[in-house]
């Protein structure tokens, strides 16, 4: 540090106050990185490892980006889960000799940013904060570009589990936690279930979580930082409040320690006071449809499962046709929470309802394509980052308001009526904008230009004297050609000598003698006069007072319009809200959706039910289903059917139309009749986590125990293939137990979709009362399966795996000898059950494992007499007359390890 320069002292002084940041150090043009900062950036950005001091005998590592394209780097590395403190020098270097002040004006998190390179149009950056231990946790989600703030808290013997589901369900980009609940936070978010490559690695700073592999950045913060009483006094300041009960949380200090946490880190991190996070919402994870992260994934609702993840074949791919990036983001929570409240849900179908009249939504849609994303901008006016052009989009925005106002104004619907009344057209910032912003401003204010003519006298006497100065000195060069005879004379500026003469050595001797020689080159020398430095100083004493002013009048007019946020931030909800209306009535339109009818009781009836991807993109046609449950006589339907008879495809749509219906949607049927569901649960496909040591069947076994201890009446439940990845039967048993238990327990039997392969359960579900059975259809003709894809009830008596096997493109004589084992195992099938009545329950489980232990031996008798088959015929082909001695023991000593 001693022997380091004045420069790089200066460094080392930020960067010890920024530990675990990359410190983009502003020097000249350039913003610059040192030591292991620098040996990261160059790996991480893939550009050119210099050094500092080379010649010395520990050279500084050093790499460096251009700052006019520095948003592209720093976006890369955010994007990788680091965090980037910005350095700017906070004072003109011509007016001082001493060392340039520099400052830390911006830090650029995960979870923090607002910049376009940074965050995806249509999908929000959540920031997380979760405070608690034991049975008590409070969680806080800031979307900091938007101003959306919310929280909620747990409390329970399972308070953390259902925490990190919640957690799951939002999917933020960083989580703020205290250093006390260090080993809780890293076990709980560092594995698969974020697409780590398994564990929590660590950067060269240290900071969890694996930056260059990961979508979440862990950020453990001082417990200092979760203190009550600094996170209840930030929150009031922020809200201008005494008391935060009216936002829910009296009471609640786990969520205020969250949500004060996540405040004050934004705050700090955007060195700014954030007007535009103006309220906080408390919700509660019971008021809306809950969606796991499992069942997210199960069911593809807002991206594509499969190796090559994709949001376009997905739910939320087929029905976001929104025009703007909110409504898309509002569609999109909609999604991931649908409502459980029947008002809600039947206010938003009713505005859906009237917007299908195609000529009210084609006008609506025609103007928000004019619209910008409110939302964002408004955060950037109050974190100070709002450029002109942005303010030349609120006006363009702010334009259309009066059309579509007129649009809504005769809306029957109650939700159009309010978001009517939620639009502000807002003249007097359109009037604003219109006066004092330039029609076609640059991109950098300090450019010049930014500022209308006519705005403000100061400036525009400020231009005309910069202006004739300009034009003045352009005289003086024609003059002193004339003056001196030397027709090459030139009158000529750079940003080192300002302006200047310049005459080729070859006319210097016809040079004035009131010349001032300033600089001799090869070629040529550069000479002032008194008269050139005096409209020199007009000139660049003008510009540089233009510059000052022109960005002191910006901010004034962005203060005024801060001053509109909350106007603004309605405008930009009601235009969101109205967008994502559209686009449910624009999809419900054109794919021919029904409106569906909620109601109170248990009863769930689809006619004619779609699945809304499957149709979407598939380039067959599709066969409806019609799909009838309850809570008494029709509670779990056992599922069985031919493999790719579409037992699967009926499950998911059924889940995939609830959603819909309870997020305001038409649906895809041509009738539903639907109740309010609580959650959706989802067992089905095979996935590992080999990262915790958990095999294919744990992680089957671990989601179905979920379900089994946590499932309501209120549930929806699909399970698929439950105890195939185990033995026949172990999964037999297993399965069985499981059909029973979700049949005949009070709290748990929510309404079951029970898709199979084992077609004993079949005749467990005609023992059952409230238990029914329901086949995927498909027959034979001539030797070839046409699988129908119909649905009705019944059992299947065949699963035709090996025609599919055929299909997939197994060679003929495998499938020839599946053909002959299968023949010979229909033999021997394993009746486990017998015709005598099931009661109880319980020891109808036991007979069934009995009576399977009993068939064990047939079975494994059956198999190897097939295996022996393939011995016999060729002992048959043997011609034991044209066998050598030795050709005779090597054929036995073959066969016998053929059978041993």
């Amino acid at each position: 540090m001693q022997k380091a320069t004045p420069m790089l002292r200066q460094y080392l002084e930020l960067k010890k106050q920024y530990p675990g940041t990359l410190l983009f150090f502003r020097l000249g043009d350039f913003y610059e990185l040192f030591n292991e900062d620098a040996i990261l950036g160059s790996r991480e950005l893939e550009i050119t490892l210099t050094a500092r001091q080379k010649n010395s005998p520990n050279p500084i590592p050093m790499c460096g980006v251009p700052h006019h394209a520095a948003g592209n780097y720093i976006s890369k590395l955010v994007r990788k889960g680091y965090r980037v403190a910005i350095c700017e020098q906070t004072e003109d270097a011509s007016k001082t000799k001493k060392l340039v002040k520099r400052e830390v004006v911006r830090i650029i998190t995960p979870g923090t940013a607002i910049d376009e390179q940074l965050v995806e149009q249509k999908e929000p950056v959540y920031l997380a904060a979760v405070s608690g231990s034991g049975e008590s946790f409070g969680i806080a989600y800031l979307e900091l570009s938007t101003g959306e703030f919310l929280s909620t808290g747990f409390n329970g013997r399972d308070a953390w589990s259902k925490a990190c589901a919640d957690i799951e369900s939002f999917a933020p980009k960083e989580i703020l936690y205290p250093r006390s609940a260090k080993q809780l936070v890293e076990n709980g978010f560092g594995r698969v279930r974020y697409g780590l490559d398994g564990g929590i690695k660590r950067d060269l700073f240290g900071n969890q979580g694996s930056p260059a592999n990961s979508s979440i950045t862990l950020t453990q913060r001082d417990n200092h930082a979760f203190d009550n009483s600094i996170c209840r006094r930030a929150l009031k300041k922020q809200f201008g409040v005494k008391d935060l009960s009216a936002y829910g949380l009296s009471g609640m200090n786990e969520t205020i320690n969250a949500a004060g946490a996540c405040l004050n880190y934004a705050l700090e991190t955007q060195n700014s006071t954030a007007r535009h996070i103006s309220e906080i919402k408390f919700f509660d994870a019971a008021d809306s449809m809950i969606l796991d992260a499992v069942t997210l994934r199960n069911l593809d609702i807002v991206e594509s499962g499969g190796f090559e993840k994709s949001r376009k074949r997905s739910l939320l791919g087929v029905i976001d046709e929104t025009i703007t990036g909110m409504g898309a983001r509002l569609l999109r929570s909609w999604l991931l929470r649908p409502s459980i409240k029947r008002t809600e849900i039947e206010t938003r179908t009713a505005a859906v309802a009237e917007l299908m009249d195609s000529v009210l939504r084609d006008k609506i849609r025609f103007l928000l394509k004019e619209v910008a994303d409110l939302e964002r901008l408004v955060g950037r006016l109050n974190l100070g980052t709002a450029t002109a052009r942005d303010l030349l989009a609120l006006n363009r925005s702010l334009g259309k308001t009066p059309g579509i106002k007129e649009s809504v104004s005769d809306a029957s619907s109650l939700l159009l009526q309010v978001l009517d009344e939620n639009i502000f057209e807002l003249p007097e910032i359109q009037d604003l904008i219109s006066r004092s912003i330039d029609d076609e401003p640059p991109v950098n204010i300090a450019d010049g230009g930014t500022i209308r003519d006519g705005f403000n006298n100061e400036l525009d006497d400020l231009r005309s004297v910069s202006t004739n100065a300009k034009q003045t000195i352009a005289g003086f060069e024609e003059a002193e050609r004339q003056r001196t005879g030397i027709g090459s004379l030139r009158v000529k500026f750079n940003g080192i000598f300002g302006y200047f003469i310049e005459i080729s050595k070859a006319n210097l001797a016809r040079a004035p003698e009131d010349y001032e020689r300033r600089q001799t080159l090869t070629n040529s020398e550069r000479f002032t006069t008194p008269q050139l430095k005096e409209w020199e100083s007009k000139v660049l004493g003008a510009e540089e007072k233009i510059k000052e002013l022109e960005l002191s009048i910006f901010k004034q007019v962005r203060s005024e319009i801060v001053d509109h946020t909350r106007q603004v931030q309605s405008t930009a909800r009601a235009l969101a809200t109205l967008d994502a209306l559209c686009s449910l009535a624009e999809v419900g339109a054109h794919r021919n959706y029904t409106r569906p009818e909620l109601h109170d009781g248990d009863s769930l009836e689809i006619k004619n039910g779609r699945h809304a991807v499957v149709e979407a993109y598939s380039e067959e046609g599709f066969t409806p289903n019609d799909l009838r449950m309850n809570n008494s006589t029709d509670r779990l339907l056992v599922v069985t059917g031919a493999n790719m008879g579409g037992k699967s495809t009926v499950l998911r749509q059924a889940a995939i139309i609830q959603i819909l219906a309870q997020i305001g949607s038409f649906v895809p049927a041509s009738y539903a009749k639907l109740p309010i569901i609580d959650r959706v649960w989802t067992r089905v496909g095979a996935s590992d986590d080999l990262a915790s040591g958990r095999s294919t069947f744990m992680v089957e076994m671990t989601e179905t125990a979920t379900i089994l201890h946590n499932s309501t009446p209120r549930s929806l439940i699909l399970l698929d293939e439950i105890g195939r990845g185990t033995s026949t039967f172990d999964g037999l048993a297993i399965a069985w137990a499981v059909v029973e238990y979700l049949h005949n327990s009070p709290k748990h039997s929510g309404k079951t979709l029970f898709a199979t392969h084992y077609h004993e359960l079949t005749e467990l579900a005609e023992k059952l009362p409230g238990a029914k059975n329901y086949q995927m259809t498909a027959k034979e003709i001539d030797g070839e399966v046409v699988f129908l894809h119909k649905l009705e009830k019944g059992k299947a008596s065949k699963s035709y795996g090996i025609a599919v096997a055929k299909l997939a493109g197994l060679p003929a004589q495998t499938i020839a000898r599946a053909n002959q084992v299968l023949e010979k195992l229909e033999q021997y099938e394993l009746a486990v059950f017998s015709d005598k009545e099931i009661v109880p329950a319980e020891k109808g489980l036991e007979a069934a494992v009995g009576m399977a232990n009993k068939t064990r031996t047939a079975a494994q008798v059956s198999l190897f007499a097939v295996s022996n088959e393939e011995i016999i015929s060729e002992l048959r082909r043997l011609k034991e007359k044209d066998l050598s001695p030795d050709d005779s023991k090597e054929i036995l000593e073959k066969l016998k390890n053929e059978v041993l």
